[in-house]
């Protein structure tokens, strides 16, 4: 009996330790693999390059797709592996989607690295073609969330939330200049100085540039510029984010207070959410104005129709990001399209919810849907009703008084001080109207012009530097100091003249912290502006004060609208102008804040005195 019981006990031993053994070389496989699929991501990524950036996609390439074959064949079983092993750990409804992908992304590899293809699929037709582009753009999408998987584990560990945006939109500016310096992607010559300056600006969502973008990019070139725009736009981090919480299923605390400082959010709880809501809203918008776009232009300015897809798609993620880029060499004042006002009223919306805010597009949402609601109750004769308290926040009436009020000194403005200069091509109401709208609307970070800005008025470019500067709302994808920071300052000043010994805005108190803040960003982004005007003053001193002035204001505010001087600035101006627009999009404070190590909390004070004025 004894020895019957010990045979049990060890044989329950052993199978234990077999279980410790197989669980131990399950991980161990999962870790090998961690770093040989995204290895081998990276080499498809590197021919992905290589064949668009240096050879013609449309050839027969044997070397090419040789190797190619291999790497995707050591790709599709590691995946496989991968994917079976992962089988047996329990995931979150993202990560099983994502799981999902994964194994058609297998399938999609197998189909491809069969010997039967050429069977399948004759390889100089473009149908194969377009089975390999696919496959490309699959190879790259793998690759995006291999890195944004990495990014999880970088969230985890106590970083700077600031380091980490900063080093976001570092990191696809380099990214972005390599790629329009590719032989396939410009038709001539591109200095690494332009391909920073183009990068930048796209990036940062200016709209500045040294060489056309119509004539001097391809394609190929336009889409990277466009794509630069669209991760700018929102942040590389939004998108990467996004990507390693839907794969890794869950978001640490310290991965969800980095995007509420990145997002500009006030709170933290279902944050990640929030950033899903993001991205899915900009797709949306984008793709409606996209549409609108399409129908509003003559098909007998494009050769193709797949020419004027494209403009449609560019211009709208172009409006929405506020960047100001097009694929016309004179932009929206190409004679084509300059008296095109229906155009130009869609791009105007799109400018203006871009600049809006998400956090406020959010909060007028809620707003409008509880509204709705009561009153379709009301009709029906259902006595329930939804209430919240202070619905629409502070934050959003702030910023929507100031963003309404700019819009209309703006408007009035264009319209009175441009009746005799560039509202004379305009013989109609309508397309003067339209044009002091769309005047009034651009310099809010969006930088298209449907005017030669050369020919304005001195009054009128008074009131583009102080548009320009003050910018859009918080949480959006314009920059300047924003409508809240200019508001505050007048709520503050307005209470000083009055007496009052606190600044409040529609029945609520305004926090001290806030106005403190409010006020170091003003003073932060004159400095750099005074700074920046000062340097290229010195190189460039022939360009005139109002043009230098005017392209600093620009740079900053991320609006790109210019006078005509920035492709003949100087090497150390063109620097300068480069740094500006990238203080300009993560903000001054934000740079300050990263890099200066920040105060303890104080536990005493220091006796108080008056300063005189």
């Amino acid at each position: 009996m004894n020895r019957i019981k010990l045979l049990a006990r060890w044989s329950f031993i052993r199978s234990r330790q077999s279980r410790f053994f197989l669980a131990g070389l399950h991980e161990k496989i999962l870790e090998i693999l961690s770093f040989v699929v995204p290895g081998l991501l990276t080499i498809g990524v590197g021919i992905v390059i290589y064949e668009f950036g240096f050879k013609s996609f449309w050839g027969n390439h044997f070397f090419i797709d040789f190797w190619l074959e291999i790497i995707l064949g050591l790709l599709s079983i590691a995946i496989g592996v991968r994917l079976v092993l992962e089988s047996f750990i329990p995931k979150s409804r993202w990560a099983r989607i994502f799981n999902i992908a994964g194994w058609l992304f297998l399938l999609f590899l197998t189909l491809y690295v069969l010997p039967t293809k050429a069977v399948l699929v004759n390889v100089d037709s473009n149908r194969f073609l377009f089975y390999k582009l696919l496959l490309y753009a699959g190879i790259l999408l793998g690759f995006v969330t291999e890195a944004s998987y990495s990014l999880h584990r970088i969230y985890s560990r106590t970083v700077n939330p600031g380091l980490l945006f900063i080093g976001s939109f570092v990191l696809l500016i380099f990214l972005g200049a390599f790629l329009l310096k590719l032989p396939n992607a410009t038709n001539r010559s591109l200095s690494t100085l332009d391909a920073l300056f183009t990068a930048t600006s796209a990036v940062c969502v200016t709209g500045l540039i040294v060489v056309d973008t119509a004539t001097h990019f391809t394609a190929f070139g336009q889409v990277i510029i466009l794509l630069l725009i669209q991760l700018g736009g929102l942040g590389f981090m939004t998108f990467a984010g996004l990507l390693a919480y839907a794969v890794a299923g869950n978001a640490s605390i310290k991965t969800q207070l980095a995007f509420k400082d990145i997002m500009s959010s006030q709170q933290i709880n279902n944050i990640m959410f929030f950033v899903y809501q993001v991205v899915f809203v900009t797709l949306l918008f984008e793709g409606i104005g996209a549409v609108f776009i399409y129908f509003s232009l003559d098909d007998a300015l494009f050769v193709r129709q797949r020419d004027k897809l494209f403009f449609s798609m560019f211009h709208a993620v172009s409006a929405f990001c506020n960047a100001g880029f097009s694929t016309y060499t004179n932009g929206l004042y190409e004679s084509v399209i300059r008296f095109n006002y229906t155009l130009q009223m869609f791009l105007a919306v799109l400018i203006i919810l871009g600049g809006m805010g998400f956090p406020i597009v959010f909060n007028l949402y809620r707003y409008t849907r509880i509204k709705l609601s009561n009153v379709y109750w009301r009709v029906t004769g259902n006595p329930k009703r939804a209430y919240f308290p202070s619905l629409i926040s502070l934050n959003s009436r702030l910023a929507l008084v100031v963003s309404i009020i700019l819009l209309l000194i703006g408007f009035m403005a264009y319209l009175v001080f441009e009746q005799s200069a560039t509202l004379l091509q305009h013989p109609t109401w309508g397309g003067k109207l339209v044009t002091s709208f769309f005047g009034s609307v651009t310099p809010r970070t969006a930088g298209f012009n449907t005017v030669d800005l050369t020919q304005m008025t001195l009054p009128t470019i008074m009131f583009y530097l102080l548009l320009m500067w003050i910018g859009a709302s918080p949480g959006s994808t314009g920059g300047g100091i924003k409508t809240t920071t200019a508001g505050l300052a007048v709520l503050n000043m307005v209470a000083v003249i009055r007496g009052k010994e606190r600044t409040d805005f529609f029945r609520s108190e305004i926090s001290h912290q806030s106005v403190r803040r409010a006020f170091a960003i003003i003073m932060s982004s004159l400095l750099y502006i005074g700074f920046a005007v000062f340097v290229i003053s010195i190189n460039d001193s022939g360009k005139g004060l109002i043009a230098i002035a005017f392209e600093v204001f620009s740079a900053f505010s991320t609006v790109g609208l210019s006078l005509g001087i920035t492709a003949n600035l100087t090497l150390i101006s063109k620097v300068m102008l480069m740094l500006t627009m990238f203080v300009g999009r993560v903000g001054m404070l934000t740079l300050l804040v990263a890099f200066i190590r920040q105060s303890k909390q104080l536990h005493y004070r220091y006796p108080k005195e008056e300063i005189a004025f």
